[in-house]
């Protein structure tokens, strides 16, 4: 019978140590995440960024199927030139 018990508590003890680590790991990342837009973006990245992404999320929309990468990289290239008159 105790060896029930202390095998139920082995793996409650071995369940709560795995939560405290996935916990910690995504709180590490949200921290970078946080960190490098605080470091890398600008209001005028952002903005564009996003038009970035509702361009593709419309063209996936249009065409009804996912876009090759060189698609991507024409509307993220077109969105760029727009946003910073190059």
């Amino acid at each position: 019978m105790n060896e029930y018990v202390y095998f139920g508590l082995g793996i409650v003890l071995g369940l709560g140590i795995m939560l405290y680590f996935f916990a910690n790991r995504e709180e590490k990342i949200q921290n970078r995440i946080k960190f490098d837009q605080q470091l890398f973006s600008t209001q005028k990245l952002d903005s564009t960024m996003q038009a970035v992404v509702e361009r593709i999320s419309k063209k996936i929309k249009e065409r009804k199927r996912e876009l090759t990468e060189e698609e991507k990289n024409e509307i993220i290239i077109e969105c760029y030139k727009e946003k910073f008159c190059l």
